[in-house]
């Protein structure tokens, strides 16, 4: 009896082992399939991420306009995409623009095998959301001629918001199936010694992974989202201080060492802010060149002192080349109420704080950055409508020959009148100015500048020369010359009565580009001038080597000239008198004393713009002075 006992205790005991064994391997594929399609999902993610990210970076307005290989735009989104050929993820990215029931290629990012400008593609389901402005994925594995892949798509937007092309990322299948067969192999080995154990492993292994940023491996932000609300559940997220740090100018890095080269300093980077940490502190990158601490409160100059300027080396073509790295960086002292989301976005105000001139390389968060993040948002939502209601309105400052006080040109300003009110100029021109927006105002300001010019003649009033502000921005465009020279000749306004401005610091964005427009614009004419001239990174050698006509002379120069510090006034004469030696018209702007007229006429520099003699006019209050040149 006893045996039969021992027996039937011994079969149940087979039979638990063996249903715990089928329970394991039931067990283990599962946690298979949920980690495959974790792992699917999570490269669809990532590749739908990388496809907004690719098309926000194309100017939708140039993309729609390529017609060839030979456009300067098809190169620029060719650079745009190709830097993201590396990403392990990614077997193909590329632009398509619709066409009927197809779709056609219009940059191929593929090293080895793109698809030529123009090639036509049958038109997949999963394509059509991105044609109406959202971003979509295959839903199941395509195959076609370059392989099998998932693909994530895209919308590319022009400036009115119009969906003008779409971003694809095909994702590589073969990797995705590769890690799951290995996943597969380990699994049910470890099954068969350690089931439970290996299990549990195995998931914690697969998080981590999906936690962590496959670059720099160091904490994604969804690790560093856990990290957050742990602390913050403890109470002891407000002993922190988010830092949002920012590689300083990193696209100029990547141009000058290659991309390849760029993730390296990427990771080294990392490794090095991991390094900066003390216990109990955490970093993340959350995307391209940005990372987000989080520190003890107390410790920032720590980590600010040493954080910039970083020295790294690289080998170049077997030469070692010395980096230094600068950094930006936006910080926020974290409240017990705040969430990680909303420390990011105050950080990152922040830092965006920092890129504008003068300003510092760290910053810290205040109220006032959040207030001037909404205007800058209403003024560029703003701007175009205001356009078409006739908000924009062009002013005219007179600019007056001292020898015998008449009025000889004048430069057109633009103003913006809405509600009765004027918005100054500083608060929405260095905006659109920062968003690439400023170049469609420009030329609203130059046509009315034409528009009105036409009307004084036709109504047998002799204009003067009026001179119309460019941004360094236009010099981007390649058909600059051709748009300027097409809206005079659409007025049929002569080039006697037309002069171009730009700033100086013009010449150090693009210097053949400078040189050319003016040119250009001498070929036909049409005089230029460099406006604020001193305020910046001026160089008389510029002027030597580039031929404009006038040269603006910045208000800086005579702010105290009432002083009488003779060094200034030096200065002046000097600069002055080298000026006119390369035959240039000077013209002094922010004239607004006697005493500096009294001077100017001393150094023979005969033509001002200033208060003392008038201030920007309307177009009504213009058209009298015009009546009546003498001052």
């Amino acid at each position: 009896m006893e045996k039969k006992i021992l027996r039937l205790h011994q079969r149940y005991s087979l039979y638990i082992v063996l249903a715990g064994f089928v329970s394991f391997i039931l067990l283990g594929i599962v946690i298979y399939y949920k980690v495959g399609n974790m792992m699917v999902d999570q490269s669809k993610s990532n590749a739908m991420g990388l496809a907004v990210i690719a098309a926000n970076e194309i100017d939708g307005d140039k993309f729609e306009k390529i017609e060839s290989k030979q456009d300067d735009a098809y190169y620029e989104v060719l650079e745009s995409i190709t830097k993201y050929t590396d990403y392990n993820m990614l077997q193909y990215i590329y632009t398509m623009r619709l066409k009927g029931e197809t779709v056609t290629f219009v940059v191929d990012a593929d090293p080895d095998d793109p698809a030529e400008f123009g090639e036509e593609y049958e038109i997949v389901k999963a394509m059509e959301p991105a044609f109406h402005g959202q971003v979509s994925c295959d839903q199941k594995l395509i195959k076609d001629k370059w392989g099998s892949f998932f693909s994530a798509y895209a919308p590319i937007f022009n400036s009115e918001r119009e969906v003008v092309g779409i971003v694809g990322c095909d994702i590589r299948t073969a990797d995705i199936m590769n890690r799951l067969s290995r996943l597969r192999v380990v699994i049910i080995t470890l099954i068969t010694i350690f089931a439970l154990i290996s299990v549990v492993t195995l998931v914690m292994i697969a998080r981590d992974m999906m936690l962590r940023d496959s670059l720099t491996e160091i904490f994604n932000e969804n690790k560093l989202k856990d990290v957050a609300q742990r602390l913050k559940r403890n109470n002891k997220l407000k002993d922190y201080t988010g830092m949002l740090v920012n590689v300083k100018d990193f696209k100029y890095i990547n141009r000058q060492i290659g991309f390849n080269k760029g993730d390296e300093i990427l990771r080294r980077y990392a490794n090095y802010l991991n390094r900066l940490l003390v216990r109990g502190e955490y970093v993340a990158r959350t995307g391209n060149d940005n990372f987000l601490m989080l520190v003890k409160k107390g410790r920032e100059d720590v980590i600010l002192n040493v954080l910039s300027p970083l020295e790294l080396s690289v080998e170049i073509e077997n030469t070692k080349q010395l980096l230094r790295i600068y950094s930006r960086c936006g910080m926020y002292s974290i409240d017990e109420n705040d969430s990680l989301s909303g420390v990011m976005n105050n950080c990152t105000l922040a830092v965006n704080s920092t890129r504008n001139v003068d300003s510092d390389d760290y910053a810290w968060y205040s109220e006032s950055m959040s207030a001037q993040m909404m205007e800058e948002k209403a003024i560029l939502s703003n701007y175009k409508q205001a356009i078409k209601d006739g908000e924009f309105k062009v002013f005219y400052q007179p600019k007056v020959n001292i020898d015998d006080k008449s009025l000889c040109g004048a430069e057109a300003l633009v103003r913006w009148i809405k509600d009765g009110k004027m918005i100054s100029p500083g608060q929405f021109i260095p905006i659109l100015e920062r968003e690439g927006k400023i170049t469609e105002l420009d030329f609203f300001v130059f046509e009315q500048v034409c528009k009105d010019i036409r009307k004084w003649l036709d109504e047998g009033l002799t204009p003067v020369r009026i001179s119309s502000n460019f941004s360094k921005m236009h010099l981007k465009n390649p058909k600059l010359s051709e748009q300027v020279l097409e809206m005079a000749g659409r007025y049929n306004v002569s080039s006697d009565y037309i002069e171009v401005e730009l700033t100086e610091s013009s010449g150090y964005s693009d210097f053949n580009s400078l040189d050319k427009f003016v040119h250009d614009m001498g070929a036909a004419g049409i005089y230029t001038s460099i406006d604020d001239f001193g305020t910046g990174y001026s160089s008389l050698s510029m002027l030597k080597d580039i031929d404009v006509d006038v040269v603006k002379i910045d208000k800086s120069f005579f702010d105290n000239m009432g002083d009488d510090k003779q060094n200034g006034t030096n200065l002046v004469e000097n600069v002055i008198r080298m000026i006119k030696d390369l035959d240039r018209i000077v013209i002094c702007e922010g004239v607004e004393t006697e005493k500096q007229v009294d001077f100017l006429k001393d150094t023979e520099c005969n033509i001002v713009q200033g208060f003392l003699f008038d201030k920007p006019l309307p177009r009504e209050q213009f058209e009298e002075r015009l009546r009546a040149p003498q001052y």
